[in-house]
């Protein structure tokens, strides 16, 4: 099952392709740099050049093949417009892409509130109603989709130790954050569970074993 990790070098998605090399899978990197496909190669994964902001047709070429596509590409700077380019627009264009491509499913690293985005922190507003759109347009293909929903990133070690949720309730006290590792983790599990497929669930730092919280 050859796994396309979108946004494979990024602080997540390294994270995620390293994951899914140590559990076995076949896995492919899009990125935009030819050294970062040196350095995925290095590493062990196959490396194609993408641009989620290309061509549909050129993007679906990349991704032929795929069984799976895991989006981790995300905006990582506050620049105006970026937000709407990356995480709605970009993430859309991939979604037609890796139905173009044939692709089975597709993972999207997404974030909380995105489903509700005015309930988030309102400096990050127009970033979640960007992922808002992308989730949706997700949600509304043919392809069998997981959306998951991490709270706010760290690059703490991982726990391995989680809360999921279709939604969480967030309150005071309660952790609303979570290390990258963890969320790599979760990502790839998913792909062994038949019950994440066609869900979205929010997801931060816990008390509950990664399987036990995916099976449940």
């Amino acid at each position: 099952m050859l796994v396309t990790v979108l946004g494979a070098t990024g602080k997540t998605g390294s994270l995620i392709v390293a994951e899914l090399l140590a559990r076995g899978f076949p896995v492919r990197g899009a990125v935009r740099r030819p050294e970062a496909a040196d350095e995925l190669r290095a590493r062990g994964a196959e490396a194609v050049l993408a641009d989620l902001r290309s061509d549909t047709g050129a993007l679906a070429a990349a991704l032929a093949g795929s069984d799976v596509v895991i989006n981790a590409a995300a905006a990582s700077d506050p620049q105006p417009g970026l937000a709407e380019a990356v995480d709605r627009d970009g993430a859309i264009n991939a979604v037609k892409a890796a139905e173009k491509a044939g692709a089975d499913r597709f993972v999207q690293v997404s974030s909380l509130f995105a489903d509700r985005p005015d309930e988030g922190p309102e400096f990050l507003h127009r970033v979640l109603r960007a992922k808002q759109a992308s989730d949706l347009a997700l949600a509304e293909s043919a392809l069998a989709w997981t959306i998951v929903r991490p709270g706010g990133l760290t690059d703490d070690p991982g726990t391995g130790l989680v809360r999921i949720a279709d939604r969480l309730t967030i309150a005071p006290g309660i952790p609303r954050t979570i290390p990258r590792a963890d969320v790599a983790a979760v990502t790839a599990a998913v792909l062994d569970e038949p019950s994440s497929r066609c869900r979205g669930f929010d997801l931060t730092s816990g008390t509950t074993a990664i399987a036990d919280a995916i099976a449940a």
